[in-house]
């Protein structure tokens, strides 16, 4: 779309306070509708409200041409916003903890006449939740007690992929449609041995020489299975089942099933993502690594790969979920990112002797007192983590 041929309606009366659209480019996505209005420098209407960016030259040229939008309209649309994101984040648990037992059941069931269209309604909750709740999604991610469910490692691991994906593929603006694939992709990628990462997760050790076919050909075997579920009759199903294919391809040639050099956009963050999570929950015979540690092993061992500092810098230093030592000694879990990666919002949950508080107690970690001074081991606070009190306390 040719934006300086674009009809401008006339100016009005009083010149409004414009703020630069920079400054809101997060709201510009690929295949969305604009939220406000976009306006010249002279506040001449430009682009009206619920024009779609249709793509990503459209995006840049908007952000290019100093245009704005009035402050006025971005505060009513902040507060619409804000109120719809309350209402959302109200039930963000409960709506996790039912997507989990849905995905548990969908996965063992790829043979079901409609599981393709559960699957992408299961795509469809995870973006909705990524877009409205996504410091509640790391906190459910990082805070999953995997020890505790092991036989479900794999349902869950699909899960967490996914929502973390989701956070990326907003990060990396893709469009609606791209991110539905990459959703339906992080679901189903495991979708041959789900029940058998289950049991690795449990009994640990060394896999067999059967469960290592089945583990070293798993990205053909689900793609197999997503074609005969009805997938790959549309072109863009293609991109999908490309990524499933190959999420174990490593730009070196040294993944699997067939050493690829070129693996495709991605099939790379779905491996990166992958890897992530699996050095983060552990398993039976293997501790799980502190997000932190996970994150920058993973940075270092890919040669600072786009995708691996993409996902450090949206997880941040301190992820929602994370313990951390505040100045003052007390023992505080992390529930939202802060402007600062070093200055997240916190909860104070004990003493500094490890003594539970009565209740969480949101704290300021910009001020001196409770800045954050390192963060905690799991095992060394010993409270209860109640997520909906610790939001209440945040909100």
């Amino acid at each position: 779309m040719d934006l300086s041929s674009a009809t401008t309606g006339p100016p009005p009366t009083a010149m409004p306070t414009l703020i630069p659209l920079q400054r809101v480019a997060a709201r510009l996505r690929v295949g969305a509708a604009l939220p406000f209005n976009v306006r010249d420098a002279r506040g001449g209407l430009l682009l009206p409200r619920g024009q779609t960016v249709a793509d990503e030259a459209m995006r840049e040229r908007l952000l290019a041409q100093g245009v704005g939008i009035d402050a006025d309209e971005l505060r009513e649309v902040q507060t619409r916003i804000d109120s719809q994101r309350a209402a959302v984040e109200s039930g963000f648990f409960e709506r996790w903890l039912r997507l989990q037992g849905r995905l548990r059941t969908l996965l063992g069931e790829p043979a079901a006449p409609d599981f393709l269209k559960r699957l992408r309604d299961c795509a469809a909750v995870i973006a909705s939740l990524a877009e409205t709740s996504p410091d509640r999604l790391i906190f459910s991610v990082m805070r999953h007690e995997h020890s505790r469910h092991y036989e479900n490692y794999g349902s869950a691991h699909a899960l967490h992929v996914a929502g973390l994906c989701a956070l990326l593929a907003r990060r990396a603006g893709w469009s609606a449609d791209r991110l539905h694939n990459l959703l339906g992709a992080a679901l189903s990628m495991n979708l041959s041995i789900v029940e058998l990462q289950g049991q690795m997760a449990v009994r640990g050790g060394i896999p067999s020489a059967a469960q290592r076919r089945s583990i070293e050909r798993h990205p053909e075997d689900s793609v197999a299975l997503l074609r005969q579920a009805g997938l790959g009759f549309a072109i863009d199903d293609e991109e999908w089942l490309t990524a499933v294919a190959q999420h174990h391809e490593d730009e070196s040639g040294g993944g699997y099933p067939h050493r690829l050099q070129n693996p495709s956009e991605m099939a790379q963050m779905l491996r990166f993502v992958d890897i992530f999570l699996a050095k983060h929950a552990g398993r039976a015979d293997r501790n799980p690594v502190p997000p932190q540690q996970a994150a920058r092993d993973l940075y270092m061992a890919s040669a600072g790969h786009p995708v691996a500092a993409m996902l450090i810098k949206e997880m941040g230093i301190f992820p929602p979920g994370s313990f951390v030592r505040l100045a003052c000694g007390e023992m505080a879990v992390v529930v939202r990112r802060g402007a600062h990666a070093s200055m997240p919002l916190v909860c104070a949950i004990a003493t500094a002797q490890g003594e539970p508080l009565a209740a969480p107690r949101r704290r300021d970690t910009a001020q001196p007192e409770f800045a954050i001074t390192g963060s905690l081991a799991d095992k060394a606070v010993k409270v209860p983590v109640e997520a909906e009190r610790l939001y209440a306390a945040a909100a």
